[in-house]
């Protein structure tokens, strides 16, 4: 538990930063217009059935089992005290959340609206592209009706269904790349129980097209715990700084920069660019059976990934060469896998489901390191995430960490600032 003075420093630090109240929203500019009639801890989930919780015991899906948590959070004095309604309706997509506005999100006067639709309503398995040009030109609507009634909206990525083509699964894809791109938080719901073609994870699935129990719960971790209270202290969208960089060298070999990710964390993602000119541990994995993994750069200048599992994954891509390189790490809890990326070639893959209670990042033997831009999901990616990573693009679906590791972001002594609409913070060790 941090500590009160801490928290404050923590606390103005966030509030310092301020709202941005000019905004783009698919291309276009709006602004986010002020309704003090709105309550200001109030969410409304606005979506379809998985949303609504069909497919879960008593209907206790994704939705509810994160307001339990913020709930939880309030209570142990770690979250605000928020409140929340499910207006979601079996079925539903963009068109019929544009007609069923009015009368079912504005009588709520809440202050934000969790937007959670899927291309599957929408009509992408059988129409195709016009669909999902449709729920783009739609869901800009939405997000511009929103901040037009002083609203602030959330987008929540599109996700699986048993019956998803190739060409199915590309279109859910490039939507999450352009939901990724809006300025708009996100959550990365496919990242959770994807199976790698479009469908649901093996034993995580009610139907076809809903999660069981499980599944809920995968896609309940995904959402940042801690996204509404960042969003209510007034924190803006993360932009990339790509300026500067952190070195590790022999003073500091064994001084580390520790993350803890907040609550329950299963799937996830690390992504890092770094540049070294030999070998050493880079980065450490701590799981909840007490064991720890690590990313290394072995004798020959290749990564290598050991899980707290003993799992083992050799790199093929020299990376001692003086260029920078983006190492991604990435865990898809529900279909049992960690994949290896080093500018978004896949390196290997290994067979393990893992609980990762923390993250150490710095050079702890060998020589020199120099690494920026530290990131952090509560969801897998896929290779068109992880190419869109390499090219510099910051998708902020699930963010929790963003670290520019510029040394200018510093809140108190040892204490990294943390640019994703989270409250998290890094620390030195």
């Amino acid at each position: 538990m941090r500590s009160r003075t801490f928290i404050a420093f923590a606390m103005c630090f966030v509030i310092c930063c301020g709202f941005i109240a000019g905004v783009k929203t698919g291309g276009n500019n709006t602004r986010q217009v002020a309704n003090p009639t709105l309550d200001t801890l109030k969410i409304v989930y606005f979506g379809s059935s998985v949303p609504f919780g069909f497919g879960a015991k008593n209907n206790f899906g994704y939705t509810q089992m994160f307001s339990r948590l913020l709930q939880q959070r309030a209570a142990d004095g770690t979250g605000k005290a928020w409140q929340t309604v499910n207006k979601s309706i079996g079925g539903d997509n963009t068109v019929r959340l544009l007609a069923r506005w009015q009368r079912d999100l504005v009588p709520q006067k809440a202050k934000y609206v969790v937007y959670a639709l899927s291309l599957g309503n929408e009509g992408i398995h059988e129409h195709g592209k016009p669909m999902y040009d449709q729920f783009k030109t739609n869901m800009t609507r939405l997000i511009t009706m929103a901040r037009d009634s002083g609203y602030v909206p959330i987008v929540t990525n599109c996700y699986t269904r048993n019956d998803f083509t190739e060409a199915d699964y590309y279109y859910v894809k490039q939507l999450n790349l352009w939901i990724n791109n809006l300025d708009v938080p996100s959550v990365n719901l496919l990242g959770a129980i994807d199976d790698g073609t479009g469908k649901w994870a093996p034993h995580y699935w009610f139907n076809d097209g809903h999660p069981n129990d499980a599944g809920h719960a995968e896609m309940s971790y995904t959402i940042v715990p801690s996204l509404f209270d960042a969003l209510a202290n007034g924190k803006p969208e993360p932009k990339l700084i790509d300026a500067s960089y952190l070195s590790w060298g022999d003073k500091e070999k064994s001084k580390l920069l520790a993350f803890k990710p907040n609550n329950t964390l299963h799937a996830f993602t690390t992504c890092i660019t770094v540049k070294a000119d030999g070998d050493g541990k880079l980065l450490q994995l701590k799981d909840s059976t007490g064991k720890t993994g690590y990313l290394e750069i072995n004798a020959k200048g290749f990564v290598n990934y050991r899980s707290a599992k003993q799992q083992d994954i050799t790199g093929t891509t020299k990376i001692t060469d003086g260029n920078w390189h983006k190492l991604i790490l990435t865990h898809y809890y529900a279909r049992g896998e960690t994949d290896l990326y080093c500018d978004s070639t896949l390196q290997g893959k290994v067979a393990e489901k893992l609980v990762t209670k923390e993250l150490d990042l710095g050079k702890v033997a060998g020589k020199a390191l120099d690494a920026k831009n530290w990131l952090f999901y509560r969801s897998g990616i896929n290779i068109t995430e992880a190419k869109a990573l390499t090219e510099n693009n910051l998708l902020k679906s699930s963010l929790e960490l963003y670290a520019p590791l510029d040394g200018k972001h510093v809140i108190v002594k040892d204490v990294l600032a943390n640019l994703a609409q989270s409250t998290n913070f890094i620390k030195w060790q």
